[in-house]
């Protein structure tokens, strides 16, 4: 095994950004400054969760006429966010050495279009941290730009809203001062910058992960496809050991993707289908333009965890098929049987998990919408 990770690097950039990934020199043996950092994490945006808590209960105490469909949302997408935070942080060393052995290619070479493909994932976590970035920077600005109707509605109907921020929080003091108004706004942009991208950059971590497994999937194919070509026993005996090895190392590499990131991709498809229903429940009664920004992001999300364990599943499924398809019917029957146990031994599918109840793929994608419309009809009756 090498002593350097080579494979995601921006998307563990990306993850040091946001307090879950140590420094190069700790990604294996992370020092106590992993606890402090999620400690930190913590401390540092917890102030406006406990302030959109404090609104809904509030609200609801006070049984003021004001929509809590978006405290519902915020607080359950919180909980969700803390869980992937601190169960990624957890695994981390994990994953950290699943992407050390997944970086060296000494035993059986790098896999055709490698290069151009960790060049394309690199770019594409980019793009997508980016587009997390703007799409948290977009919802904040149409929130801010109803800051003057909010306060209309205020003097009309008596209330004391926050108006102009991101989500409805109650606060302490009082935010009409304009200088205590910008501060606390940058703070909180700040704290949902944080917030919101541990759930999306933790899915496509899996999502990058299982591609690169797949790109090992696709080399054993063609390994297997050339065992018995033009060759003689002792060369097919070779090359039928190194596919067994081959798809033995394939094997556990899977395994040990799912055990790093299933509890993770548990509670993020279950709250996805919760705030998925609050955020319907916001464009029925009327906040299209920020329902449709906030849907979209979860929904993305979402499809990235299924599409990564559906991906995995198809690629899983060209294995058996390969070795049907090599000229096992030419080789000597004693390389027959062996083929004949890898083939066996190919016959279980690779899945990502979601937890204990099901396996991330398109179907779970259904059952999900299915949830979401359930719930909708729920807050509807």
């Amino acid at each position: 095994m090498g002593t350097k990770i080579t494979i995601c690097r921006s998307t563990r950039r990306n993850l040091r950004y946001i307090l879950l990934w140590p420094r190069d020199s700790e990604e294996l043996t992370p020092s106590s400054a992993v606890n402090i950092r999620i400690v930190g994490y913590v401390l540092i945006t917890i102030p406006p969760c406990l302030a959109v808590l404090m609104h809904l209960i509030f609200t609801t105490t006070k049984h003021i006429d004001v929509s809590v469909v978006d405290d519902f949302s915020v607080l359950t997408s919180l909980i969700g966010v803390y869980y992937v935070a601190f169960t990624f942080t957890k695994n981390q060393p994990k994953v950290a050495k699943l992407l050390l052995e997944m970086s060296n290619f000494e035993k059986f070479g790098k896999p055709p279009n490698f290069d151009q493909e960790d060049k394309n994932l690199n770019f594409f976590s980019t793009s997508f941290f980016v587009y997390l970035c703007y799409s948290v920077l977009v919802y904040d600005i149409i929130k801010f730009r109803r800051k003057e109707e909010c306060e209309d509605k205020n003097r009309n109907e008596g209330l004391n809203e926050n108006c102009g921020f991101i989500a409805p929080m109650w606060t302490p003091f009082s935010t009409k001062n304009d200088v205590v108004y910008y501060l606390y706004h940058a703070y909180v942009i700040f704290c949902v910058q944080l917030l919101m991208k541990p759930s999306a950059l933790v899915s496509y971590t899996e999502f990058e992960i299982t591609t690169h497994l797949i790109l090992r999937i696709k080399q054993l194919n063609q390994m297997i496809r050339q065992i018995f070509v033009n060759t003689n026993y002792v060369i097919a005996r070779r090359r039928l050991n190194n596919c067994i090895v081959y798809h033995g190392d394939i094997i556990r590499m899977a395994k040990a993707i799912n055990d790093c990131f299933s509890s993770s991709m548990f509670m993020h498809t279950f709250i996805t289908a919760i705030i998925c229903a609050c955020i319907e429940k916001q464009f029925i009664e009327g906040d299209h333009f920020c329902a449709v920004v906030h849907f979209c992001g979860w929904a993305t999300v979402l499809v990235l965890a299924c599409w990564s364990g559906q991906i995995l599943i198809d690629a899983s499924e060209t294995i058996p098929v390969s070795i049907w398809f090599s000229k096992w019917y030419e080789a000597d029957v004693r390389l027959q049987k062996d083929i004949l146990m890898m083939l066996k031994r190919s016959q279980e599918l690779f899945t990502l998990t979601a937890g204990p109840f099901s396996s991330l793929s398109f179907s779970l994608l259904v059952s999900a919408t299915k949830m979401s419309y359930s719930l909708l009809c729920l807050l509807n009756y």
